[in-house]
């Protein structure tokens, strides 16, 4: 691990194209369904950091989301004004009925979109602080490296 980090920090490119590459990573990582290609494409498009994003990726793809969604419901019910434990349990009642009542209006505006969006929002916070988080302590490690 220690190794990694040192890697991590020799990557040959400005700390602004890491940092925003390793957010990117993140973002797409804690959200459900995209993961490292995704954030390849979108670091490709944006000129950012691939190795970043990919990194930031791999450390976030799919283990998080069992973590975050209890999160995500709670953040969703609180913009949508719902309440978290009926979402949960609307979720999971409807798990189990397959791809055609996944599509329906109610499903789709009362359980989908307040999950979506609590994902969006709390995916959007962690890769907003690991971009600062990772832009400072590289700043701190070339400033120390080349005193």
């Amino acid at each position: 691990m220690k190794r990694f980090f040192k890697q991590f920090f020799r990557i040959k490119d400005t700390p602004h194209k890491i940092a925003a590459g390793a957010a990117t990573g993140i973002f797409l990582g804690v959200l459900p369904g995209p993961g490292v290609m995704a954030s390849i494409v979108v670091a490709s498009i944006f000129r950012m950091n691939r190795l970043a994003a990919i990194a930031g990726a791999v450390a976030t793809n799919h283990w998080t989301t069992i973590f975050m969604f209890p999160l995500a419901g709670a953040v969703g019910c609180f913009l949508f004004g719902g309440n978290r434990t009926s979402l949960i349990d609307q979720f999971n009642q409807i798990y189990g009925l397959g791809f055609k009542f996944l599509f329906s209006k109610e499903i789709l505006m009362d359980i989908v979109l307040p999950l979506a969006v609590g994902f969006v929002a709390v995916s959007g916070v962690i890769a907003l602080f690991c971009y600062i988080l990772t832009f400072s302590l590289i700043k701190i490690h070339r400033n120390t490296v080349t005193i």
